[in-house]
């Protein structure tokens, strides 16, 4: 990942460190949203449009009049301002004029002037209607878009591009000369007061944790110096992070990016320091920005590391920390019939707390031979309880076997919200309900792993965060990625898949253990054989672990990629530039301890050897210029495999399918994440077309060898495992696309529901990569608009004319279906609808959801027709540079 930021533009930056005891995730952790600051502003928005139904225009205002950038504007002397934020100011200060129109027959407000409702009263005392007001979060959104990006109307000559240029270089100087010398922007850590305000409303914090405010009040956050701040679990850390954030937009007018870990949550990759490439991936940006901006502030967010100081050398950065956490947390052991409180400081490290004594009948026993029903029946359903299981098929069968054994008053519980669930779980899988669930969810219990859909997953964490659900039954992925905390924590064994659990695992999953606000202390139970108590020990006793670079990760495949991009975006061209930015990275920190035996700049120049060989870069022998060849888009691990298979197709393309352009995109990391069942393969292949079956043999997987597996028979001729197994999934990929029913593929394949959508989306997003890289190089020219429409068909996966409903926030394929059928086919249509006619329409759409697609759609049109304007300017334009006939006299 890199982001490209110019040298003055003192954007903040925020991330998270690998750590020994933190998960890291707080207030972000949720995929459900419910937590995140902004998430909730919609909320707030659609109460204040109740309290206009009820009250007066004035007792709403005296509620929440303004959003908290027009508050700040008007409080805040004139400043000079760069051109995009006096548009906004005078976007916030202005009121609405709207031209005349003429009669409407729809409900609907205008599409580009929105009007709001009129009471009768209003009407009859001859009142102008209330002007329409942005809400906050658009206002926020508006305020990075500015931010970003001069505002269309100054940029259409060259004269205006250059002033504004200026404007906004001056403005940027000016802002870093006097942020020393600014005072009170506001009351609360120079915030105005609504900040606060919010935070209460939507949060429900009265106040802040006293560490919160000592690190809020540090000279390094004062004055915009580099901070690494570190905390326990569910401290409080994100809430610090969001303050910050907001002092960046609102007071300094600038952006502020977040780097969260974990696919769970962004659905992108995990990006912390200490974690394999995508530490490397990490190490990477920061690096970069430290090279390019100097202005840029890095705050760094983890738990107490082991070697810290690296961290703030490599970052030049300051450290605060803390031992604080709101809930205490107790940590034990069960062995046999007892269980052990941890103390690391005991010399046996366990200490006795008490003896079980559950009666179990010698049927359950069996079932049942580490208690784990009683130990959960201790809890709930009136409070909560998490069970970590080694694997995705051990959480089902564990939530199964509880169901058996508890008491029929647990149907009772909450029995309205569960039946809701399972209408929602149903509908989300149109139509279809994962048997186990459908079993489970009646006694409040679910399972949580990869193998569920994301709208699975986020059903189940709502329901378990609401209290609909009191137990799930989970892999180690809840515990790196979600904030769902629980009473109590239960781990099954010391083990992930078959791998002893580590320190850092250990401490995410217990970490889950204790609800602020609710519990008083939580606890964790490690469930423990014989066999493994010894090393359970070490674990418990373990140091802090440390953070190291990852850049040779892999046989330095972190390198490789950092020269390249380094070349590529020309943030170096000659060697002395090299040599001066590898001596900012963590890895120049840590040279000694993680390659002692060989010199980081040896190193380097061997990466430099290997780019030159791979043809990926030229170097010039007069001045030591560089030039990159190929788009760095792909890793460089199957750079040369892409290339090849690229063009071996261009030799015999198959045009009347898109089985081979599945192919080509089907990405190369999942190739050994699924073993094919080759009675499956067989019989999908057999159902190819000639043509396809043809396409097959010709990449390297004939019809007889794919008859010979299924058979069992022996292949003397030999193979290439990953082609085949690469076409196994494109046939996955295809069946979807032709069906584009999940569960119908899931089900076929023998594949988990996750893992089909986990594929769908790589191979997404991994088709807007090779057409990056097949625009870069000529001979592959005709790859581009096949592959512009293959990517768009992955994107969405359901049938052509549902796509641009699919474009819509919060519109998947089943609403997109309802909505098709209910008369809504395009954007314009929802754009212009009614929302009360959309509730009565679709099937469980609530208003807030309507007025929610409405919006969005009303945006996507905005946003279309200000692209088609913005190419009929440029394309109007006069050219700076047109011949004139003087020019031509002179020559």
């Amino acid at each position: 990942m890199y982001v490209d930021y110019e040298q003055d533009n003192g954007v903040s930056f925020l991330i998270q460190c690998c750590s020994d005891n933190e998960d890291l995730f707080e207030g972000y952790d949720s995929i459900v949203g419910d937590s995140s600051f902004l998430a909730k502003l919609e909320d707030v928005e659609l109460q204040m449009r109740q309290c206009h139904d009820q009250q007066t225009p004035k007792a709403c205002e005296d509620d929440l009049s303004d959003s908290i950038l027009a508050e700040d504007f008007r409080d805040s002397p004139p400043r000079a301002l760069p051109s995009s934020q006096l548009e906004f100011q005078k976007a916030v200060m202005t009121p609405h004029k709207s031209p005349s129109r003429g009669a409407h027959n729809t409900s609907t407000p205008d599409l580009m002037n929105p009007r709001p409702a009129v009471k009768h009263s209003d009407l009859t005392a001859n009142k102008p209607p209330p002007k329409a007001r942005r809400s906050m979060k658009e206002h926020l959104k508006k305020m990075l878009i500015d931010n970003a990006a001069t505002s269309s109307t100054v940029s259409k000559t060259v004269q205006q591009k250059e002033a504004v240029m200026t404007e906004e270089m001056s403005f940027a100087m000016q802002a870093m000369e006097s942020i020393s010398a600014e005072q009170d922007l506001g009351p609360f850590f120079d915030l105005p007061s609504k900040v606060k305000d919010l935070i209460l409303r939507l949060k429900g914090i009265q106040d802040l944790y006293e560490w919160q405010k000592t690190c809020l009040n540090l000279d390094s956050v004062q004055q915009r110096r580099n901070l690494i701040y570190s905390l326990p679990t569910s401290g409080g850390k994100t809430l610090v992070a969001e303050i910050l954030i907001f002092k960046e937009l609102l007071c300094r007018k600038k952006d502020a990016l977040l780097i969260l870990p974990y696919i769970s949550l962004v659905q992108e990759k995990l990006h912390m320091l200490g974690d394999g490439s995508r530490g490397a991936i990490l190490e990477m940006t920061l690096s970069k920005i430290l090279y390019m901006s100097k202005s840029t502030q890095i705050i760094g967010m983890s738990a107490t590391l082991g070697n810290v100081g690296d961290l703030q050398t490599f970052l030049n950065a300051e450290n605060y920390t803390n031992d604080f956490r709101p809930v205490e947390l107790k940590e034990y052991v069960k062995i046999k019939d007892s269980i052990y409180e941890v103390d690391p400081r005991e010399e046996t490290c366990f200490s006795f707390s008490r003896l079980l004594d559950f009666k179990y009948s010698s049927g359950m026993q069996k079932m049942d031979p580490d208690h784990i029903v009683a130990l959960a029946t201790e809890v709930i359903p009136q409070q909560s309880c998490l069970i970590f299981c080694a694997t995705k098929k051990n959480c089902e069968n564990l939530a199964g076997m509880i169901c058996k054994y508890l008491n029929k008053e647990f149907l009772k519980h909450k029995k309205a919200e569960k039946t809701t669930l399972l209408g929602e779980l149903k509908s989300s899988g149109n139509g279809s309900l994962c048997p186990v669930l459908q079993k489970t969810v009646p006694f409040g219990l679910a399972y949580h792993h990869s193998g569920l859909t994301s709208d699975e997953r986020k059903l189940v964490e709502e329901a378990y965060s609401s209290g609909v659900l009191c137990l799930l039954t989970c892999t180690s992925t809840l515990a790196a990625g979600i904030n769902l905390p629980a009473r109590r924590v239960i781990l099954r064994s010391p083990y992930v898949a078959t791998e002893f659990l580590k320190r850092s695992q250990y401490k995410q999953m217990v970490g889950r253990a204790g609800r602020a606000g609710i519990d008083a202390m939580g606890e964790s139970i490690l469930i423990l054989q014989d066999k493994d108590i010894s090393m359970a020990k070490k674990l418990l006793s373990a140091p802090m672990e440390k953070c190291y670079s990852n850049l040779l990760h892999d046989g330095g495949r972190g390198l490789l990629s950092l020269v390249l991009s380094l070349i590529g975006l020309k943030i170096t061209t000659t060697v002395e530039q090299v040599r001066d930015f590898m001596k900012g990275t963590l890895l120049s920190v840590q040279e000694a301890q993680v390659s002692p035996e060989r010199s980081l700049w040896d190193l380097t120049v061997e990466s430099i050897e290997t780019l030159k060989q791979k043809s990926l870069i030229e170097v010039s022998a007069d001045v030591h210029q560089w030039r990159r060849n190929i788009c760095s888009s792909i890793d460089l691990s199957y750079c040369d495999l892409l290339y090849q298979d690229l063009s071996k197709g261009l030799e015999g393309l198959l045009l009347n399918s898109f089985l081979h352009l599945v192919y080509l995109v089907t990405p190369y990391d999942m190739v050994n994440q699924c073993k094919p069942d080759w009675m499956i393969y067989f019989r999908q292949f057999t159902n190819l077309s000639a043509a396809e079956q043809k396409m097959a043999t010709a990449v390297g997987v004939p019809e007889s060898f794919v008859a010979r597996k299924a058979a069992g028979q022996s292949v003397r001729k030999s193979v290439d495992v990953v082609v085949v197994n690469r076409l196994y999934l494109a046939l996955v990929l295809y069946s979807l696309l032709k069906e584009t029913n999940l569960w119908d593929v899931s089900d076929r394949f023998q594949l988990t529901r996750g893992f089909v959508q986990t594929l769908l989306s790589s191979a997404s997003a991994f088709g807007s990569s090779v057409l990056h890289f097949t625009e870069e190089l000529e001979e592959f020219w005709a790859y581009k608009a096949l592959l512009s429409e293959l990517t768009r068909r992955l994107t969405y996966c359901v049938q052509a004319e549902l796509i641009p409903l699919m474009e819509v926030a919060g519109v998947m394929e089943h609403r997109a279906k309802q909505l098709y059928n209910a008369g809504y086919k395009t954007l314009a249509h929802l754009a212009n609808a009614d929302p009360q006619i959309l509730v009565q329409t679709i099937e469980k759409l609530s208003k807030r959801q309507a007025n929610q697609i409405i919006a969005s759609a009303k945006m996507l049109i905005k946003e279309k027709a200000e692209a088609l304007q913005e190419e009929v300017d440029d394309l109007l334009m006069l050219p700076s540079d047109i011949p004139s006939f003087a020019s031509q006299s002179n020559k």
